[in-house]
């Protein structure tokens, strides 16, 4: 059926939730979702070699809104079969939502075609995850992260058996982190990425960054093509603070303050200071050709 529809596909998004939902993203504004419905279960796990209830197949348009039987095919099948129609047709995300995904992490073990970026998202505003939220999270990125170019991890609950540092070696192209992971400087050192992205942080200053910078401008950190960090702070920044010993050239005048750097390497980039409202300042670093 999907074949039939000669619709070209960008990418295919997976998203588990308490069922499994599918989005195959076309190049046109028409996007197919097929959702894999779960059994009622009483919260127990489920195995994707499990088969869903029913298969709900829709599109924008509800008058194309049609619920199939499973096929005898179990999720593990569905997702290989529908990923593998689009194969060679761009990329495949999967999302993670924590405290919604009810399957079981072995069975996520060659289910899922080939990964480019990885999502984990908590919207469960608990003060304090559960001891079982931590180690089904973490059981999952030691999972994907060797196998995905690309995570963003929102409100993840991150131990010390599984730190930023054990994510940071695994050697990401890009890395994102919303919504304050406690990311202290020594994890700054062990994030070994092409680009990273870091918001809302509260335990890194601007006194940091400069420490950071001047690591840079010596050599470290040669993957790093972009970094980009939001912090908390109650009053106008000092960027007197950041940009001491930099040797930085401040560049034309715009509505934020722009500075070339160079490290030992003939390497130049550009840092970006920028104040916002709402007590924060963001701070970024772009390598240039």
């Amino acid at each position: 059926m999907v074949k039939s529809l000669r619709e070209p596909i960008s990418w295919v998004e997976i998203e588990m939730r308490k069922s499994v939902e599918i989005r195959l993203v076309t190049c046109g504004s028409d996007d197919i979702y097929v959702t894999l419905k779960s059994p009622e279960n009483d919260g127990e796990s489920t195995s994707l070699n499990d088969l869903p209830a029913s298969v709900k197949v829709s599109h924008l348009d509800p008058e194309y809104e049609s619920t199939w039987s499973n096929q005898g095919l179990s999720y593990k099948q569905w997702i290989q079969c529908l990923s593998s129609v689009f194969e060679n047709q761009g990329q495949t995300d999967v999302m993670f939502h924590i405290r919604q995904t009810r399957f079981a992490v072995p069975s996520f073990r060659n289910t899922f075609p080939k990964l480019k970026r990885l999502f984990v998202i908590n919207r469960v505003y608990d003060p304090e995850p559960t001891d079982e939220d931590v180690l089904y999270a973490e059981n999952f990125l030691k999972v994907f992260l060797p196998v995905v170019e690309k995570a963003r991890l929102y409100r993840v609950p991150i131990r010390e058996n599984f730190s930023l540092q054990h994510i940071g070696m695994t050697n990401l192209k890009g890395l994102e982190l919303g919504s304050d992971h406690n990311v202290k400087f020594d994890d700054l050192l062990t994030l070994n990425v092409e680009s990273l992205n870091i918001d809302k942080t509260k335990n890194i200053s601007l006194r940091d960054l400069n420490r950071f910078f001047k690591l840079w401008m010596k050599g470290s950190f040669p993957r790093l093509k972009e970094f980009w960090i939001q912090i908390k702070t109650r009053t106008v920044p000092d960027w007197n603070i950041l940009l001491k010993g930099l040797k930085a050239k401040e560049a034309e005048e715009e509505i934020h303050r722009r500075f070339i750097i160079k490290n030992c390497r003939g390497v130049f980039a550009e840092l970006l200071l920028q104040y916002v409202l709402h007590n924060y300042c963001c701070v970024s670093i772009s390598i240039l050709d």
